[in-house]
């Protein structure tokens, strides 16, 4: 399914929190770093997973709940566990990226009937509600692909950052081969800046959304009552 707009139709909601000065110099100083490693793993032809980095260095939360967090990585976890004991090796080059039990699967595998048979095997995984499958037909991407897609990735999150319009937390971002996937609980307003944002970033080929979009009156509703649920500071 390559379409270049899918939107996600349920799901629960949890804690959001805002970027503030010290979120930006932890991302920047973190990812400074990270680029550091990526640059020359690149000139090795070592291969990296990109998926989860950048969202790993950032450490903050989106719109779904702590237990919605929880399945979604239990879903990836289980997911790789399946493909790599269902599928040899040189067929398939699989990442399961999971937001609110929606199933992203991008990679590469050698068949069309190896792409329904993957997307059939995380369909029934526990939890999956939803299956996008973006799958390539082709040979594996290669340790500098992986490498490109890792650095383009952290670009578009810092690219998110910059932009004070956009809450960069809510919007979850998967790079494979320069095609750009983004995915999370936002607005129609919030789902087209991130959209713009990302296809200005050199290196994207291409942008899909994979958003699960809300009104503005929903998402002010759902922020209130998170808002309302946040631990208070102790008075001084």
């Amino acid at each position: 399914m390559n379409n270049s707009t899918h939107n996600a139709l349920t799901g629960k909601i949890g804690y959001i929190s805002t970027v503030n000065k010290f979120m930006k110099k932890e991302f920047f100083t973190r990812t400074s770093g990270l680029l550091a490693i990526i640059f020359f793993l690149q000139g090795c032809y070592f291969p990296l997973v990109a998926t989860g980095v950048v969202a790993t260095a950032v450490a903050v939360t989106d719109r779904r709940t702590a237990g919605i967090i929880l399945e979604d990585e239990t879903i990836e976890l289980k997911s790789m566990n399946e493909l790599s004991k269902n599928f040899p090796k040189d067929n398939v080059s699989v990442a399961v990226t999971s937001f609110n039990r929606a199933a992203l699967l991008t990679g590469w595998v050698s068949s069309e009937d190896l792409s329904k048979e993957a997307a059939s095997l995380i369909a029934n995984v526990e939890n999956v509600r939803e299956i996008i499958n973006e799958l390539n037909i082709g040979p594996k991407a290669t340790g500098k692909m992986f490498a490109r897609d890792t650095i383009l990735t952290a670009k578009i999150k810092a690219s998110f950052i910059d932009e004070e319009k956009l809450n960069a937390n809510v919007v979850k971002v998967k790079t494979e081969n320069g095609i750009v996937f983004l995915m999370g609980i936002v607005t129609q307003r919030e789902a087209d800046l991130a959209a713009d944002i990302a296809s200005r970033v050199k290196g994207t080929k291409r942008v899909v959304k994979v958003f699960e979009v809300k009104s503005e009156t929903e998402i002010a509703n759902i922020d209130a009552v998170i808002n309302s649920q946040k631990p208070k500071k102790p008075s001084k």
